[in-house]
């Protein structure tokens, strides 16, 4: 299933993308550990030497290299006994996301490009974007103890988007896309059931909208195809520039103070994620 996140005691609205810069402590060092669990054989290699040597989990470390984090957070990738799941723990601080879901990704991928554009690439690391950084976004929360308001999983979303909307446009346009292919792949599958809308995620279809409304909220011009083409109704295109700025700001008022040194920008946020493109 995709994204099972612990709920924790906290929130951060947006991403570090966007955050104001403060002084370095002296002797302040990151505190991300990354594993990559070596599944066994015939279990899930392939997929286990690809996200190496993509670097994938460094990529990401280095992301959150600039943040103050009073605990150490582990980002690990492993072996889940066949379920394609991701999850956030608070109790060991680890964030993990199974061979068998990037497995799941790479099956509900096109095999070359969709009628509206999107590549197979775009479709399989875009959602993989999503996924990295919306359980990062639950370890912050958790970790860096921010009262939240609203819904957890609707802030991990949120946070999510908006880190990956700090690349340049066509790159950030990919990702988000890829992003959207996979919100849409599983809101294909789910019935409207009240164990749909009891759940503590939004049902998928709605988080597309969510997600491609904070895409066209950033830059109306670099995203105006999702209007053009009607992915995102023009009713909803409205009030987007609005909920984009509204959490822009909850970061900028939030999450700099548990920033070190220079804040986190574009190049920063490019580099982090290399192994899309």
């Amino acid at each position: 299933m995709l994204m099972r996140c612990y709920i924790g005691p906290a929130l951060l609205l947006l991403g570090l993308a966007c955050a104001l810069p403060v002084r370095a402590e002296a002797g302040a060092r990151p505190r991300v550990r990354i594993v990559y669990e070596n599944p066994a054989p015939g279990e899930a290699k392939e997929i286990y030497h690809e996200v190496r040597e993509r670097r994938v989990l460094e990529g990401l470390q280095n992301l959150l290299s600039n943040l103050r984090l009073p605990r150490t957070l582990t980002l690990r990738m492993g072996a889940c006994g066949g379920e394609p799941d991701a999850w956030y723990a608070a109790r060991d601080r680890t964030v993990t996301v199974c061979y068998d879901y990037v497995r799941d990704v790479r099956a509900r991928a096109p095999a070359t490009v969709t009628p509206g554009g999107v590549t197979r690439q775009a479709a399989i690391f875009g959602g993989l974007a999503q996924v990295f950084l919306h359980e990062v976004g639950h370890a912050l929360f958790d970790i860096l103890d921010i009262p939240v308001l609203g819904r957890e999983e609707d802030a991990a979303d949120q946070f999510a988007a908006l880190v990956v909307l700090r690349l340049p446009p066509e790159e950030a346009r990919r990702v988000i896309d890829g992003g959207a292919y996979l919100f849409r792949s599983f809101a294909a599958e789910e019935a409207m059931e009240e164990t749909v809308l009891a759940d503590s995620h939004g049902p998928f279809a709605q988080r597309l909208y969510n997600l491609l409304c904070l895409a066209y909220g950033s830059d109306r011009r670099a995203f105006a195809y999702l209007v053009e083409r009607s992915s995102l109704p023009r009713a909803r295109a409205a009030e987007c520039a609005a909920e984009y700025g509204q959490s822009a700001d909850a970061v900028d008022r939030v999450l700099h103070r548990h920033l070190q040194g220079r804040r986190i920008g574009r190049g920063q946020v490019r580099r982090a994620f290399r192994w899309i493109f």
